[in-house]
């Protein structure tokens, strides 16, 4: 047997589970998206994936194994995508609090389901819904203590206060936004959402 029928071999099995495990979040996806997280089932997923419902159960425990997934991928990209925004602002305070929320409502628009699920009025996702806010808080509360200590900010906002505000802010105003994204141009998000943060006020 040759190196590279070998190496097919032993590759072309984890590409079939690799593939399977794709389908089954993309069927996840759309399912929590129209019948909620408590809507949907392991079972259904499955069928909707075009796979046994065992197989389903050698990829994840359980649906909400599957959703944890869903959003910890989700999570890691936003933060790539927010830190490339910001990389291309430049120093600018306002440049960059703009570029991270246009990029903010970009992903947003890229992962609606998600972000009602996550974030919309049935609060199904619970504490991860609260894990996710925990993860970005930190990198907003940074972000404002370097703008106070560089005296661009109110000598009086306490920035760790700050930063819980905008999350929560943010986090509502966007999944409102997804439900029905006629309530307000994306021009006209990005536009308010900038001016509600402390840079700029």
């Amino acid at each position: 047997m040759s190196v590279a029928e070998s190496h097919f071999r032993t590759t072309a099995p984890a590409r079939s589970r690799e593939a399977t495990r794709q389908r089954l979040i993309e069927a996840a996806i759309q399912l929590f998206a129209h019948e909620g997280l408590h809507g949907a089932t392991s079972a259904r997923i499955a069928r909707a994936a075009g796979v046994a419902t065992g197989t389903f159960y050698l990829h994840f425990r359980d649906k909400q194994e599957l959703f944890a997934a869903i959003v910890q991928s989700a999570l890691a990209e936003l933060r790539g995508r927010l830190r490339r925004a910001i990389d291309g602002a430049g120093s600018e305070p306002r440049a960059q609090v703009r570029a991270r929320t246009a990029e903010l409502v970009a992903f947003s628009e890229d992962n609606r389901s998600l972000i009602r699920v996550l974030f919309g009025r049935r609060q199904e996702a619970g504490e991860l819904a609260e894990d996710v806010l925990d993860a970005l808080i930190p990198g907003i509360e940074e972000s404002l203590r370097a703008r106070a200590a560089a005296g661009e900010l109110s000598a009086d906002l306490h920035p760790g206060v700050a930063a819980q505000a905008i999350a929560a802010m943010s986090s509502r105003v966007l999944a409102w936004w997804v439900e029905d994204p006629t309530r307000a141009t994306r021009d006209q998000l990005i536009e308010t959402l900038c001016r509600m943060h402390p840079v700029h006020r």
